[in-house]
């Protein structure tokens, strides 16, 4: 890939791509949420995440391509909740991945 080439993707290529990576996701947040030494807030926002990026994986499995922007505020969601933990350096990595979506959207065609 050239340095400045931006690679954009075709809506069912995304639409495949976004359970599996985002799911691993929903799984390492739901091993944080066992995690039984954790404060109730921080357990309430890793729990806020986890339904935002599963409201946002089941929309773009069901959306067709004239609606997939009306799942971005699902992502949007998902990524202010997990921001907001900010005593967790663990969760960087998750951000990471929802970031990574998150930036692929405007060139998915």
């Amino acid at each position: 890939m050239v340095e400045n080439e931006i690679q954009y993707l075709p809506w069912q290529q995304f639409r495949q791509m976004v359970p599996p990576i985002l799911g691993l996701e929903v799984r390492r947040l739901s091993r944080h949420i066992a995690v039984e030494e954790i404060s109730s807030d921080t357990r309430n926002q890793l729990v806020k995440t986890r339904f935002e990026l599963r409201r946002f994986i089941a929309c773009v499995e069901e959306a067709d391509e004239e609606e997939r922007g009306s799942c971005e505020a699902f992502l949007d969601a998902a990524l202010l909740n997990v921001a907001a933990i900010s005593d967790r350096p663990e969760m960087d990595y998750v951000i990471d991945r929802l970031r990574y979506v998150r930036d692929r959207i405007p060139y998915v065609y």
